[in-house]
């Protein structure tokens, strides 16, 4: 009971750090709460639940695809066949038939084609006999899937860092703590911890806009260039004791940072951050 406990409380945070807006991104819509459901009331009537976020512990009862599985909790003096389709776009391990897993997920009535709209990119990769084996009953399209070792499989994990990108990432890093330590030092006139902090950003900035020139992202480039100004103009408005430009400046910065986050920076589920780049538009 322990465990199951544990793996109840692991998918909930799993599911709630998923899909939330990268720093400086407007926040995201709140998602509707996960409701735990026995696979056996699942399988009985699953009309009141589709369309909405279920999570249910129970064993892997056939592992079907790489992608797929049917988990049953198998209560005696239950009917049998109450078995409940699992799709996984990420599984970044196979499940253990006999195994128990605690899956979080939205359940839909089982349809490929309507799959592809709910989960963009991902092919259903069960054979023929199977699709139309579980067409029209119930499945669940996993966002968590946590095995019996207590390690979430369903984790979007982040790609090997591109070239410069460490190196950008442990700037980053310096970034955030360095922005909220100006604010504070601006609205408390301490010039010698404002000096400290544009110390750190300005470098920071520079090695940014130096990244993003040798991706080819220039509007990238051009906001790191346009928070090395605002740094400039915090600078220039505290050496002339003028506070009050100092703090617009400031804020200018801080939203610079915002905006180049939300825009060219992605979370993954593990808490690490890659960069983004921008589609490219098709060539006509």
């Amino acid at each position: 009971m322990i465990v199951v406990a544990a793996a109840v409380s692991l998918v909930s945070v799993s599911a709630q750090r998923r899909g939330g807006p990268p720093d400086g991104a407007p926040a995201a819509p709140a998602q509707k709460p996960y409701v735990p459901v026995p696979t056996t009331v699942l399988a009985k009537n699953p009309d009141q639940y589709y369309g909405e976020n279920v999570t249910m512990t129970a064993n892997v009862d056939k592992v079907l695809s790489k992608s797929s599985f049917t988990v049953d909790q198998k209560i005696k003096g239950q009917p049998a066949n109450a078995d409940i389709l699992v799709l996984c776009p990420i599984l970044n391990a196979p499940v253990e038939a006999n195994k128990y897993v605690t899956v979080a997920g939205e359940l839909i009535k089982f349809d490929p084609a309507e799959i592809g709209k709910k989960a963009k990119g991902y092919q259903v990769d069960l054979t023929p006999d199977l699709v139309e084996k579980y067409r029209g009953k119930p499945a669940v399209i996993a966002k968590v899937v946590v095995n019996d070792k207590m390690t979430d499989l369903a984790m979007r994990l982040p790609p090997s860092y591109v070239e410069g990108e460490k190196s950008l990432d442990d700037v980053m890093k310096k970034v955030g703590p360095a922005s909220q330590a100006l604010r504070t030092a601006v609205d408390a006139s301490k010039t010698a911890d404002v000096t400290q902090n544009l110390t750190v950003l300005k470098q920071a900035f520079a090695q940014t806009e130096t990244f993003w020139k040798a991706r080819g992202v220039p509007e990238a480039a051009k906001i790191a260039q346009d928070a090395q100004a605002d740094a400039t103009a915090v600078e220039k408005a505290v050496a002339a004791n003028d506070w009050d430009t100092a703090k617009k400046s400031a804020g200018s910065l801080n939203q610079k940072c915002g905006a180049c986050h939300g825009t060219y920076r992605e979370r993954y589920d593990d808490g690490s951050f890659r960069i983004k780049l921008p589609e490219k538009k098709p060539s006509r």
